[in-house]
């Protein structure tokens, strides 16, 4: 019990670290900055978030529109690890992942969905599995 219960412990952690990364990203971006349409999902997601690109202390140009930057990507890997690149630069959010999946429905269509299932042997030999949901409302 004592191995199982630090597992689930862990596996529940790498979802979390996975949320607290993704909602911070995703809830400045836009609907039309991210590659899912209304009523589809997929396994892998792309966006642009703001982004000072022009160095002059804010997200937005000379005419006042935002400044984005480039496409950033978040999927599962074949090593059971979500990751996210950038710039060609790619980082794991989180190990143990078995499952990733994003959704955005046809109303109202500012919201996206993340379902994450986690799932790891025990040192006893017992496999754990554990999932977890987070909604995300995307700026307009």
């Amino acid at each position: 019990a004592w191995f199982t219960g630090d597992v689930s412990v862990q596996l529940r952690q790498e979802i979390i670290r996975a949320f607290m990364t993704m909602e911070k990203e995703l809830k400045v971006t836009r609907p039309s900055q991210i590659s899912l349409t209304s009523g589809s999902s997929s396994p892998s997601l792309t966006f642009k978030m703001p982004h000072d690109n022009n160095n002059d202390g804010t997200v937005l140009d000379s005419f006042g529109n935002v400044e984005w930057s480039d496409n950033i990507t978040y999927a599962a890997n074949g090593a059971n690890a979500i990751t996210r690149t950038a710039s060609g630069i790619t980082s794991v959010l989180a190990h143990n992942i078995v499952n990733l999946q994003f959704s955005r429905p046809l109303s109202p269509v500012n919201l996206l969905q993340v379902d994450i299932t986690a799932q790891k042997v025990s040192a006893a030999g017992r496999t754990v599995h554990d999932t977890g949901q987070i909604t995300i409302k995307m700026r307009n």
